[in-house]
């Protein structure tokens, strides 16, 4: 049977707790994939990757078994969080047609997350598999392509993936960085938190940028290996002119957007229910 608004209403405070893990989880994601972008940089050896290939990273690292089984559990919980607030408008959108369209993408950010822990378990038991969400978004790209209008869906989600990267560079730029954290509670840390918010923030956005340029060029195209994630991302900034500068950047701003939701998963307002 479906939830009664009294059982969301207990269930809220173990709700909240389970979306800082989540925020946490995310975090430490991030700062692997900058750490190990940054170790290319420098000339160290290892290569770019993905968020599958940190999951990967943090499964060999020490007490490999019990994070991988943290950090699932940790994104468990931010998907469960995410769907949960998007069903109660929890974070107060409203039900217009733009704030549903918010409330929509809330929950798809959950589920997106949710697969990745699916994918730490798989991981647990040595069996993620190395393609990266690369892989995973070539393979969509080809359905998507193979459907009437296919060129056209693509270059569609190109284009919005492109859109969304415009708007995070908006919101690094902007208040909207300190949106929902209660920074006095941070105190002195506050102005360090945001100003890690904003240029990972910015750091990223350039990452989704490349990756809805690269589903343009898919469409465009009509081949689906042009499509690419983050570590492809990486690579095509690591080629440009002073490369290594570049992806070191780069690398040091997705490590910022990483503690960034450390801090967000310590100082975030976070209510399950509206």
């Amino acid at each position: 049977m479906p939830a009664t608004p009294r059982a969301v209403h207990q269930a809220a405070p173990g709700l909240v707790l389970l979306a800082r893990a989540g925020y946490a989880a995310k975090g430490i994601v991030y700062v692997v994939i900058g750490a190990l972008a940054a170790r290319v940089a420098a000339g160290s050896g290892g290569e770019t990757t993905d968020q599958h290939g940190a999951i990967q990273a943090i499964g060999q690292g020490p007490f490999g078994a019990i994070s991988l089984v943290v950090i699932a559990l940790g994104l468990f919980g931010y998907t469960a969080w995410r769907l949960v607030a998007a069903a109660t408008d929890a974070e107060g959108d409203g039900d217009g047609a733009t704030s549903l369209g918010k409330r929509i993408g809330q929950a798809v950010r959950g589920l997106a997350y949710g697969a990745l822990g699916v994918y730490a378990l798989r991981a647990l038991k040595g069996r993620g598999g190395d393609g990266g969400t690369a892989s995973e978004t070539r393979d969509w790209t080809a359905r998507l392509l193979d459907l009437p209008f296919g060129r056209a869906l693509v270059v569609g989600v190109g284009i919005g993936v492109t859109i969304y990267a415009g708007y995070q560079v908006y919101r690094a730029a902007s208040d909207k960085v300190k949106k929902h954290l209660n920074l006095a509670e941070a105190g002195s840390k506050a102005d360090l938190i945001v100003a890690l918010g904003s240029f990972g923030i910015a750091a990223r956005a350039l990452v989704f940028a490349l990756i809805g340029l690269f589903l343009v060029k898919a469409g465009l195209q009509r081949d689906s290996s042009e499509a690419g994630g983050i570590a492809q991302s990486l690579d095509l900034v690591a080629r440009a002119p002073y490369g290594r500068v570049a992806l070191g950047a780069v690398a040091l701003g997705l490590v910022a957007y990483g503690v960034y939701q450390l801090a967000t998963a310590r100082y975030r307002r976070i209510r399950a229910v509206g």
